[in-house]
């Protein structure tokens, strides 16, 4: 008996192989055993348990995948982030990214990830020299606690929301990413992050000294995101952040930035519309005391496959500079994206120095078309105000608050799931307030941009196994 018992679950096993459905088959099997006489009812449900548990515990949970990223971007710069004068000529190059992504998961229980990427401009290096040049993009491990909340340890990107504050920097060639610990959750309806991050240069034995050499970076920070989808048509989302920097005189006095805000958003059919409001409290890096804001209203109407029209409004606070200011009003947006706002030729990059401390008004439209299923044509047009008063230092007189006029083109081609083609040309139009502003610059030579580059991220191995 034990014999025929071990046969008929081998045919089970070999007709459920072959067929996709396989429990729904094996079922079929049993069933036309015990129609034929050949198993009795109580031997068929005694094997059909058993397949089910030997099926459970055969479930494929692990995988191991390898991805590449690979992006040359060549760029023509007569204008970018600062502005031309009659003596400065273009500048060309070509810089690269190579990116290996490394994913082992066990199915909600377990990731670890990592990403290793040279970035360099083409010619820089000596072809000749043994210097390493190989950068961690990023290197977390993330056990899961239950099937929704993990926390992920190490070296990640942070990138909340419309990324406005805390960003991936995909457009930098080596991107950005912070060491911090982070609580994640998800479900359908909620996603949060609680992320912590402690900075030090080295290995101290005692002290808590944070002054590193050639970059500015907070000692301290603390994050919250949350989204709660409220129904199909309206969300709800917060940013809580807290990003300390070290007094410049006392190493372990930090002067702590607050931001809080969220974003409201709405979509039905076609239609989108959303309102973000932030405010800034605390202290500055210097130890003044900050009252800042920043709102971005916006509307946008999709035609699928054919058309989205987007139009909006940033604005950012600053200081009046025709009266004395005893608390610092200039909005800064932490740790976000500056190439997607603001216009392509990235003129208010430094925030906010590029302002002039005087705040910005960005009324902008962007009009993206569909050219057939694999392009697109995208004109992106900004108007630049400031939002408060700036003073001539030389005429002691306020400035006309009209910065100027931007029109960024972007073509996009994509013709496989792992190749991407942008060809990207941006012009400007700025006043002499702009001029004043930046400290340098003629404004009847328009600032120009143009550049091209082709992305390949093909994925190159996966296995799932158990």
């Amino acid at each position: 008996m034990r014999a025929l018992r071990k046969y008929i679950y081998q045919v089970v096993v070999i007709v459920s192989a072959v067929n996709a459905k396989a429990q729904q088959t094996a079922d079929e099997v049993f069933d036309f055993l015990i129609k034929k006489q050949v198993v009795s009812q109580k031997a068929a449900d005694s094997l059909r348990a058993d397949y089910a548990i030997r099926q459970q515990d055969s479930i494929k949970d692990k995988s191991f995948k390898i991805d590449l990223e690979f992006r040359p971007r060549g760029e023509y710069r007569d204008g970018f982030q600062q502005l031309p004068t009659d003596t400065t000529v273009g500048a060309a190059f070509v810089n690269q990214r190579s990116r290996l992504l490394f994913t082992y998961e066990q199915q909600n229980k377990f990731v670890f990830h990592t990403s290793i990427q040279d970035v360099r401009v083409w010619g820089r290096d000596d072809p000749r020299s043994n210097a390493g040049t190989l950068q961690v993009f990023e290197a977390y491990a993330e056990p899961f606690i239950t099937p929704n909340f993990s926390i992920r340890i190490g070296r990640q990107k942070l990138a909340f929301d419309n990324q406005r504050l805390f960003a991936e920097n995909d457009w930098r060639v080596n991107a950005g990413s912070h060491e911090a610990l982070n609580l994640r959750y998800n479900s359908a309806k909620l996603s949060s992050e609680l992320a912590f991050a402690f900075n030090q240069t080295t290995e101290r034995l005692a002290g808590t000294d944070f002054m590193p050499v050639g970059f500015s970076n907070y000692k301290t920070l603390g994050v919250h995101y949350i989204k709660y989808r409220l129904s199909d048509n309206w969300a709800l989302s917060a940013v809580n952040a807290a990003d300390g920097y070290q007094d410049s005189e006392v190493p372990e006095k930090i002067y702590q930035r607050f931001t809080d805000g969220g974003r409201i958003e709405f979509a039905k059919g076609g239609l989108y519309t959303t309102f973000i409001g932030y405010y800034q409290s605390g202290k500055s890096n210097t130890g003044k005391n900050i009252a800042a804001w920043y709102v971005q209203p916006e509307i946008k109407y999709i035609i699928p496959q054919k058309l989205a029209v987007r139009l909006g409004l940033e604005i950012f606070s600053g200081d009046d500079n025709n009266v004395k200011n005893v608390s610092d009003h200039n909005f800064v947006p932490l740790y976000g994206v500056a190439h997607r706002f603001n216009g392509s030729l990235e003129l208010f990059n430094s925030k906010p120095k590029d302002f002039g401390n005087a705040g910005l008004i960005n009324p902008y439209l962007f009009i993206i078309k569909n050219i057939g299923k694999k392009a697109e044509l995208r004109s992106d047009f900004h108007l630049f105000y400031s939002q408060n008063n700036y003073v001539n230092s030389k005429t002691n007189g306020i400035t006309d608050r009209y910065l100027g006029y931007e029109n960024d083109w972007l073509f996009i081609y994509r013709p496989n799931s792992y190749t991407k083609l942008d060809v990207g040309v941006s012009y400007a139009v700025v006043t002499e307030s702009l001029v004043l502003i930046k400290k340098a610059g003629n404004s009847k030579i328009i600032p120009t941009w143009a550049y091209v580059s082709i992305t390949f991220k093909p994925q190159l191995f996966k296995a799932i196994f158990k």
